[in-house]
């Protein structure tokens, strides 16, 4: 009897031995042939990381940095502040805070094209990646480098010439607006729109309004993108007092312009 027994606890054994192994053998291949997706409770993935909006407000100080054309230099205004100058001040006073400009970049007669390349420098990405602002001009020489010259040649200033220029050199533009995003995700970029400096020739004022309206609508196409972008419009604050706004060159803001534009630019960013 006991040997029976110990047989058939034996063969019992054996069989679910058996059933267990082709469980498990049948689970192992409807893993391989049906994987399941990875959950949160089998593992802990890392998110990609996004920009954070921008709140300047927030900072304890504010460091800032300007690049562009000769408008970030300041060029025409007799007091030299330009609105570089003039936007540090007016934030500082709004918000009662150290507001610093690291660096200004500005370099007269660059266009768009240049700027792309200035941006692969190391002295323009350090001061690019430390900044809480950045202040940008650019394209005024793309579409009126002749106007500069005193050229206002018809065929110089032909519609669809100037047209081929804006969508051309607006590709530059996306390139830069995109680099500074990517050097500093989290920095408070912008971005100074264009005005009609020639807005008081008969000849020149629907032309130009034109050529300019279109690049900041360009313009306003990639910034409208990223939340840190500010396209601050300017074409309005020259188009019907120019000659109170404009320097002695025809072309750049005087103390005023840039007083008006830097007024323009806090209320921006800081309403």
């Amino acid at each position: 009897m006991n040997s029976n027994r110990i047989w058939r606890l034996t063969a019992i054994t054996g069989v679910v031995s058996t059933l267990l192994l082709m469980v498990g053998f049948g689970y192992g291949v409807n893993d391989i042939l049906n994987p399941r997706g990875v959950t949160m409770t089998d593992e802990v993935t890392q998110k990609p990381q996004t920009p954070t909006t921008s709140d300047l407000s927030q900072k304890s100080t504010i460091q800032v940095t300007s690049i562009g054309d000769s408008l970030t230099r300041g060029t025409g205004d007799s007091t030299g502040n330009g609105y570089v100058r003039n936007v540090i001040k007016m934030l500082g006073d709004k918000w009662n805070k150290p507001v610093k400009l690291l660096n200004n970049l500005g370099i007269n007669g660059l266009r768009a094209d240049e700027l792309v390349n200035k941006l692969q420098e190391k002295g323009f990405k350090n001061a690019i990646m430390e900044s809480d602002l950045i202040l940008l001009t650019i394209g005024g020489n793309d579409l009126f480098s002749d106007a500069v010259d005193g050229d206002f040649s018809s065929e110089s200033f032909e519609l669809d010439k100037m047209l081929e220029k804006v969508d051309d050199s607006a590709k530059d533009l996306k390139a830069i607006l995109l680099q500074l995003s990517e050097l500093n995700p989290n920095a408070r970029i912008v971005y100074v729109g264009l005005y009609n400096p020639l807005a008081d020739m008969k000849d020149m004022r629907q032309i130009g309004n034109t050529v300019v309206q279109r690049w900041n609508n360009l313009a306003y196409a990639t910034i409208n993108k990223h939340p840190n972008m500010t396209l601050v419009p300017t074409a309005d604050l020259f188009q019907s007092t120019l000659s109170q706004v404009i320097s002695s060159d025809h072309f750049h803001p005087n103390a005023l312009g840039y007083e008006q534009i830097a007024t323009r630019i806090v209320q921006g960013i800081a309403p």
